[in-house]
């Protein structure tokens, strides 16, 4: 881990973006460590945080891109491309679909702490034939949370990086407990909103009905992605 912050001072933002990019067109780059280390070195001053994030975001975007077009152009084929040195391509394709038809471009929200499924859901969403407007907006989320989640460990354990590094190999894990957490509170939130107003005539029960069935299927997602890690 040290070796990595010492190739980041010595390189500066060009290798924080190279690193990135490569991971996600799918080279075997630990891009996360990297982006840990550079949020380590903005914690004391070689680097500034929000280039960092910016960067680590802008290189995940274009290479994501890249994959999602790939997927509109040539269809099934880019995945069966990407998956062709597992042991089992076609079932490694079949998964991958079943996971993106059954929650959809939401799942690049989280998809980038899922190794594995970061790789095929941007062409996933380009076979699919989902809008670019569409694709972009949960790409750039998902990147944006991913890079502000490995720079904010570096940046906290600054001082300890091999702490940080062991952190960062549960993150995918700790976003997921956190984004269930944030829509049950937010369920129960509007459960409570609709309670109060229920016997006041002057307001419109519809306008606060809640989708209370989405918490059960964010819970379904975060556990339909930790088995997706672990069955690779």
């Amino acid at each position: 881990m040290h070796d990595i912050a010492q190739f980041v001072v010595q390189h500066g933002y060009a290798i924080l973006f190279t690193a990135v990019f490569a991971r996600q067109i799918g080279l075997p780059v630990p891009a996360n460590l990297f982006v840990v280390a550079a949020g380590a070195i903005a914690a004391s001053g070689k680097l500034a945080l929000v280039p960092v994030v910016i960067l680590a975001v802008i290189a995940c975007v274009l290479a994501d891109s890249a994959w999602y077009e790939a997927g509109r152009l040539r269809g099934s084929k880019v995945l069966h491309f990407i998956h062709r040195l597992t042991r089992d391509p076609d079932a490694h394709d079949r998964r991958a679909k079943l996971i993106f038809a059954k929650y959809g471009p939401p799942i690049l929200v989280l998809a980038k702490f899922v190794p594995g499924l970061d790789l095929v859901a941007p062409p996933l969403a380009g076979t699919s034939r989902t809008s670019r407007l569409r694709f972009l907006t949960f790409e750039t989320l998902g990147a944006s949370l991913w890079s502000v989640a490995y720079s904010g460990l570096g940046y906290i354990f600054s001082n300890d990086l091999n702490r940080a590094a062991a952190y960062a190999g549960r993150a995918g894990w700790l976003v997921g407990a956190l984004a269930v957490m944030g829509f049950v509170v937010y369920a129960m939130y509007r459960l409570l909103q609709r309670y109060r107003f229920k016997y006041e005539p002057c307001v419109s029960n519809t306008s606060l009905s809640l989708p209370v069935a989405d918490v059960p299927q964010v819970v379904a997602i975060s556990k339909t992605l930790q088995g997706f890690d672990n069955a690779d």
